[in-house]
Formats: structure tokens, sequence, C-alpha cells
């Protein structure tokens, strides 16, 4: 058996309290005239999943595998989901910002006190910078965006009804119906509210 040179990661959950998957390799032999290739899942609870795929199957049995180990959400009828699991916030009512500390109101498109449904994380950035959705100060329609999440307060899990909301989600990798993500969800709140405290008391003892 050999290692390939190439290593594949698929996305990494940012706070250390959701599961980190990774597809930590790609083996491969030779068996009689097909080449078999065996991805190697890691997960960082201490588990791993790993078989051997005739290469003529590969891509569609990993499609599976991701789907059947919680790595991809499988695409189902939009209109058989009631509601989805969704971590939201308020814009906050002010901030100081800068040097300076200037005292900032809202954000450059939400209104203080605008409701947002905000992503699971989706890059490795601590989850400093996240992808909402929410209604823009001016046109009140909903619009989806890249915003700090320093600008947002009172974070919550809650059931969603609204179907645009739903089909974005679903659309473009975010929460679901499912009992993960209702678990994943309420842990990434309580690390948000940990990291929240630990921040306002460094500020408060600097």
């Amino acid at each position: 058996m050999h290692t390939l040179r190439d290593t594949y990661h698929t996305q990494n959950v940012v706070l250390n309290m959701l599961m980190k998957i990774q597809l930590q390799g790609l083996y491969y032999k030779i068996t009689g005239q097909k080449k078999k290739l065996s991805p190697l899942f890691e997960f960082s609870d201490g588990r791993s999943y790993q078989e051997w795929i005739d290469e003529d199957n590969y891509n569609e049995r990993v499609h599976e595998l991701q789907i059947e180990l919680g790595i991809i959400k499988k695409k189902k009828d939009l209109e058989d989901v009631e509601f989805i699991w969704c971590v939201i916030g308020n814009i906050v009512n002010k901030l100081e910002y800068g040097l300076k500390k200037e005292i900032i109101r809202g954000s450059k498109h939400f209104s203080p006190g605008t409701r947002v449904h905000c992503f699971p994380p989706l890059w490795g950035d601590g989850y400093e910078k996240i992808k909402v959705i929410g209604r823009h100060r001016k046109s009140k329609r909903f619009i989806t965006i890249i915003m700090k999440s320093d600008l947002i307060e009172n974070w919550r899990v809650t059931k969603i009804y609204h179907p645009f909301i739903i089909r974005q989600m679903f659309q473009e990798n975010g929460w679901d119906d499912t009992e993960k993500s209702k678990m994943d969800s309420s842990k990434l709140v309580i690390s948000i509210t940990e990291l929240t405290k630990d921040k306002n008391t460094e500020h408060n003892n600097g």
C-alpha cells in the first residue's frame, strides 16, 4: 500500500467543540487489473473510517460516504422541510470601533437590532467573519453577506420556518432540520458565548 503525496481536507470546523472532519489521506493498491482507492476519514473525537473502493465507482461511493458520515447533506425536496434549526443573533445597537473608539450604530447593511440568520463556520478564522442572512436596513429585503461576528449579539438557536431562509441554507450548505444541526448549532452558540465572555473580561481588565 502506498500513500499518494496529495492530502485532501474537507472543511475544518473552527471551534473545538464542533466535530472536525478531515479526509486525511488517499491510498491505492492494484488488485489484478483493477485499481482500488481508499479514502481515510478522521474525526476529532478519535473515530476514523476507511474502505477500499474500485476506481470506476470511486466518486459515486465517496459521495455516498460523505453523506453517511455527515460531511455533506443529502439533497431533499424542500417542500418536505417544515423548518430548520438555525443560529440567529441581533445586530448590536452600538459598538466602539477603532483606536479612536468611535461609536457605530448597527452595521453598514443592517439597522441596530436586526435579526440575522448565521451560517455554520465556513472557513478557519475562528468565526470572526461569518455569512448571514438578514433584511437590509434600506430595502428591507433579505440579503446574504459576509460580516464581522462582533457586530452581532444575543446569540441563540431557534427553528426557522421562512421558505427563503430554508432554501438559502440548503443551497449554500447551511443548517437543516436534522438532530445534528440542532446539536451543532447549540454547541456553536455555547462556544460563542464563552468566547464573548473571555473577550469582555480581557477588555475590562485592560
